[in-house]
């Protein structure tokens, strides 16, 4: 039937809810038929009018998204601790002894009184210090790996269903039409 537009009618006061039925009417004018709902084609006048109810119901479908669940946080923090190291170490002193002695100097008969005047003598001494160098050592490596845990979780949903119910008055009964099969 191309070119039709079907025309929705639902029954009753009440405003329509997706429980109620609705009935789509299909035709070759836009206008419902003058007869009695339920009529034959014979009955109108040779028109091929279809009266059709239409039964719906929710199905269910599940599925997943991600979101976000928590964190977890690795935070570093320095701590100083002091530590007391024993490091041995070596100085040089110098002793010094005046001896008194008598006698002429060895080599004061080639001297002359010019080779008596000020000198000074230089002795070096030596120590160690201790020299602290740090260096940064690595002791331990600590590793996050998330990992997928499959889990099942138990959903109750409430589908709505429309439900047809037929009570056909008429002299043929429930044996005409896809309605009755509905029903059974």
């Amino acid at each position: 039937m191309c070119g039709v537009s079907p025309l929705l009618w639902s029954f009753g006061a009440e405003a329509p809810s997706p429980e109620r039925s609705v009935l789509a009417y299909e035709g070759r004018d836009e206008q419902p038929p003058d007869a009695p709902v339920g009529s034959s084609a014979e009955e109108r006048g040779g028109l091929e009018e279809d009266l059709r109810v239409q039964r719906s119901e929710e199905e269910l479908r599940a599925g997943v998204r991600e979101r976000e669940a928590g964190q977890v946080n690795v935070k570093k923090s320095v701590r100083t601790e002091r530590q007391v190291v024993r490091v041995p170490k070596r100085r040089e002193e110098v002793d010094i002894e005046r001896v008194l002695v008598e006698g002429e100097a060895r080599e004061a008969s080639t001297a002359t009184e010019a080779d008596i005047g000020e000198d000074e003598v230089v002795v070096q001494v030596l120590e160690e210090e201790v020299v602290v160098t740090k260096r940064v050592v690595l002791k331990e490596e600590i590793r996050l790996r998330k990992r997928v845990i499959e889990d099942e979780e138990a959903v109750e949903v409430d589908l709505r269903k429309e439900e047809v119910e037929v009570d056909d008055q008429s002299e043929r009964g429930r044996s005409q039409g896809p309605l009755a099969q509905e029903r059974e």
